[in-house]
C-alpha cells in the first residue's frame, strides 16, 4: 500500500495523461467560475484506481480527488488527501499486507466533509470539498470567519498556503449529517500536505498549527499492537465512524465501525435490484465491501462492473449525440436551436433518455453524470426501476447473502 507520492506542479502534469488516453472515464475535469480547474472522480470500480505499478498513471490517479489548479497559469493551488482505502477493501489493505511494523498512529475518523483550503486566483481565501467550492465548503468558511473574529486564524491559514502547504480539515455540523449527528459545528484540522511533493506534515507538528488556526486537532491514539483485536473492537463499536491508520510517511487506511444494523441494512437493500443499483451508482458500495464474504463480494463486484459498463456505453452514446448536434445545428437563434435539437436529436433517443440529453445539451452536467442521475431518480420504486432497466437494457442483480458474517 506504500509508494512514492508523485511530484505535481502544473496542470499539464495531469492533462497530458488525459490527452494520451491514460485516464479512466470516471475522472472529471471541472472548470470553475472562480478561475480554477478541479480534478475529481465520479464513481468507483476496480479499474478507476489500479494497483500502484499497474499503469504509469496509477499513482497520479490517487491524487485526483479535489486536486485544484489555477485555470490561467496552470499552477497547482491545492492538494488534499490522496485516495486511500478501507482495511480489507483491496489486496493491498488486507491484514497480511499491512506494514504495521512501520511507525504509525491511529486517528479518529470524523463523520463529516473533508475541507481543503487554498488561495483563489483573485487572492481570496477559499474552502473547498472534493469537487470545488461547494455549498458545504462555503458554509464551513462562513462559520470559521465568525469564530475567527480578529482574523488571526485566517492569517495563519494564508501563511501555511504561502509556505506551499494544503491545510485539510473535517467539517462537522448539525446541518451536515452523513451518518453521525453532531450537536454543534466544528472545523477540525486533520492534516497538512506539501502541495508539490505530496508529503504530509508529521502529526507531532500539527498541534501548534491547530492552535494558530484556532481549531481543534483530530484525536490520535496509540499504534496498533495486534491487528485482529484492534479491528474486531473497531468494527464492533457503536459510536462515531471509526479510525484512520496513518503512517509517518503519510500513507493511510480506513477502519470504519460499520454497525451491525447498518451492515444488515445494506444487505437488505442489496436484495432489491433497485437498491443494489442505487448503492453502486451513488458510490456507497466501497464502504460495504469489507463486511461481505468472499462469495458475496465477488457477486456484487461482478454486477457493479457489468452495470458500470452498460451505463458508460449509454453515456458515450449520449455524448456522441450531443457532439453531433452541436456540429450539425448551425442556426444561432436560441429557440430554433432548441427546437431542432429536441426534434432531431433528443426525442429520437426515447422518453427515458431525452431529458438527460437536454441536460447535457444545456451544459447542466456531462453525459456520465446525467446517466447516473437518471438511474438514481428511478430507484425509489420497483416499477420505475423496471422501466429504466428496460429502457437502458440494464443488468439486474439476483443476490442472496451468506449466513452468519
Amino acid at each position: 500500500m506504500k509508494y512514492a507520492f508523485p511530484l505535481i506542479r502544473h496542470l499539464d502534469d495531469i492533462d497530458r495523461h488525459r490527452d494520451a488516453g491514460l485516464m479512466h472515464e470516471a475522472f472529471k475535469r471541472g472548470e470553475r467560475h472562480n478561475g480554477t480547474i478541479v480534478y475529481d472522480y465520479a464513481y468507483m470500480d476496480n479499474q478507476v484506481f489500479p494497483p500502484i505499478g499497474a499503469t504509469q498513471f496509477a499513482a497520479l490517479a490517487r491524487e485526483l480527488r479535489g486536486l485544484t489548479f489555477d485555470a490561467k497559469n496552470s499552477a497547482l493551488l491545492s492538494r488534499p488527501y490522496q485516495k486511500f482505502f478501507n482495511a480489507g477493501e483491496r489486496e493491498e489493505t488486507l491484514a497480511t499486507n499491512l506494514p504495521l511494523a512501520d511507525r504509525h498512529l491511529v486517528l479518529e475518523k470524523l463523520d463529516g466533509s473533508m475541507i481543503h483550503a487554498f488561495i483563489r486566483p483573485d487572492g481570496a481565501l477559499a474552502f473547498a470539498t472534493r469537487w470545488g467550492v461547494s455549498d458545504i465548503a462555503r458554509q464551513a468558511l462562513a462559520w470559521y470567519e465568525t469564530q475567527d473574529g480578529d482574523g488571526a486564524g485566517r492569517a495563519a491559514l494564508r501563511d501555511l498556503v504561502a509556505a506551499g502547504l494544503t491545510p485539510i480539515f473535517e467539517w462537522t455540523s448539525p446541518e451536515n449529517i452523513v451518518v453521525v449527528r453532531h450537536a454543534a459545528p466544528a472545523l477540525t484540522l486533520t492534516g497538512l500536505r506539501e502541495r508539490e511533493t505530496g508529503d504530509h506534515v508529521a502529526y507531532a507538528q500539527l498541534a501548534d498549527h491547530a492552535r494558530r488556526l484556532r481549531v481543534p486537532l483530530v484525536r490520535a491514539f496509540d499504534s496498533i499492537a495486534d491487528w485482529d483485536s484492534f479491528s474486531a473492537r473497531a468494527f464492533a463499536e457503536t459510536e462515531g465512524e471509526g479510525y484512520v491508520v496513518r503512517f509517518d510517511d503519510g500513507h493511510m487506511l480506513k477502519v470504519k465501525n460499520m454497525l451491525y444494523a447498518r451492515v444488515h441494512k445494506f444487505k437488505a437493500h442489496l436484495a432489491q435490484p433497485k437498491d443494489a443499483a442505487e448503492i453502486i451508482v451513488s458510490g456507497a458500495l466501497d464502504d460495504m465491501l469489507p463486511h461481505l464474504s468472499a462469495a458475496e463480494r465477488s457477486k456484487i463486484e461482478a454486477y457493479r462492473d457489468c452495470l458500470r459498463a452498460r451505463l458508460s456505453a449509454t453515456a458515450s452514446r449520449l455524448a456522441e449525440t450531443i457532439a453531433r448536434a452541436r456540429e450539425e445545428i448551425t442556426t444561432q437563434d436560441p429557440r430554433e436551436r432548441q427546437k431542432l435539437f429536441w426534434t432531431l436529436y433528443a426525442a429520437p433517443l426515447g422518453a427515458a433518455l431525452s431529458g438527460s440529453a437536454v441536460d447535457v445539451w444545456l451544459e447542466r452536467r456531462d453525459a456520465f453524470a446525467a446517466i447516473d442521475l437518471l438511474v438514481l431518480k428511478n430507484t425509489s420504486a420497483n416499477a420505475r426501476f423496471q422501466q429504466i432497466v428496460a429502457a437502458l437494457d440494464l443488468p439486474e442483480l439476483a443476490f442472496g447473502f451468506d449466513g452468519d458474517q
